[in-house]
């Protein structure tokens, strides 16, 4: 049974963006703002039962100075300088145990895996946002672009490469994002908003298109994009502002601003991130791309672990 449009429907499938006049001015800004912050860049060293890896807990400071923390992972069969994956977590989730990395450090590669701000790591979420908001972090200061909660979480993202420019035993010019459904929306966003990954790896992403998503999500299955119905619900006056306001944030709207090689994952029974939303910013993506459809698969740890043999073997072909 189909979840969404058919297959030939979605390769199709290109809604108009929407952005506001001052689209590309604000992320300039905002980006500027964050990156001219002091980094205050930390790594304490773990002692970690695997020797054949360096393992080390760092921290820097994200936009407006929130504490994120992430494991800092080298390899020690390899010599550096290394090429390095940075890893963006899902909805609610954190940068897992070490071990969760081990086989990308014994194929030569570093990791940075950081904690999303707030969210369910050890990263701090040092802003106060204004109210209304829905329970969840998709609505924190929804009605004000320059207060809403991904403002910060992105730029987050842009300064976990800044910190990795610090290192000097990292290979900068081969640098891979990736992650899975939040952390895949997160790869796109960073790779749009910053030109120096050289590969993208969005797993059946989140954050994209979220006019249809938000629509088009059902009450139970859908933990996330329901967020912004139970908003609407008490101040239903109040859509168009939202969804101006996640017009900036919107991978729809990014997509044609990424610059490396992208690979996305889709997965076709999936009723959190549906297909249409995941296509509707594949089909604006102008650099080189590649779709792996995955026919049989919902929003599942079983599609992130079945999609896991690509990543394999595209970090090991591009990167």
């Amino acid at each position: 049974m189909l979840v969404d449009f058919s297959y030939e429907e979605l390769i199709k499938y290109k809604p108009e963006q929407n952005k506001e006049k001052d689209f590309d001015e604000f992320w300039e800004k905002t980006i500027s703002a964050s990156n001219s912050e002091d980094l205050k860049p930390k790594v304490e060293k773990i002692n970690y039962i695997v020797k054949e890896i360096e393992a080390y807990k760092a921290y820097y400071n994200g936009f407006g100075g929130a504490r994120i923390c992430g494991w800092y992972l080298l390899p020690k069969t390899s010599k550096p300088p290394f090429p390095i994956i940075l890893w963006f977590h899902g909805y609610g989730d954190n940068k897992q145990k070490i071990n969760f990395y081990l086989k990308w450090l014994l194929m030569g590669f570093a990791v940075f895996a950081i904690d999303i701000r707030g969210q369910n790591g050890e990263s701090v979420d040092n802003k106060s946002y204004p109210a209304p908001s829905a329970i969840g972090y998709m609505t924190k200061g929804i009605f004000d672009k320059n207060e809403y909660y991904y403002r910060y979480v992105y730029a987050d993202c842009v300064k976990a490469i800044n910190f990795l420019s610090t290192r000097q035993e990292i290979d900068l010019s081969r640098l891979c994002v990736t992650g899975a459904s939040q952390g895949g929306g997160l790869s796109l966003a960073t790779a749009a908003l910053d030109p120096r990954p050289k590969l993208v790896i969005a797993e059946i992403p989140y954050l994209c298109y979220f006019r249809r998503a938000v629509e088009w999500a059902e009450e139970f299955p859908n933990i996330t994009y329901n967020e912004f119905q139970s908003i609407i619900k008490k101040f239903p006056e109040r859509e168009e502002e939202m969804f101006k306001t996640l017009s900036y944030f919107d991978n729809l709207n990014l997509a044609d601003k990424v610059k490396a090689r992208t690979i996305i994952s889709c997965a076709m029974k999936d009723t959190c991130c549906p297909p249409s939303t995941i296509f509707a910013v594949y089909n604006h993506i102008k650099a080189e791309k590649q779709m792996i459809k995955m026919p049989y698969y919902t929003h599942s740890w079983e599609t992130i672990i079945n999609f896991d043999e690509y990543r394999v073997e595209f970090i090991k072909k591009y990167l």
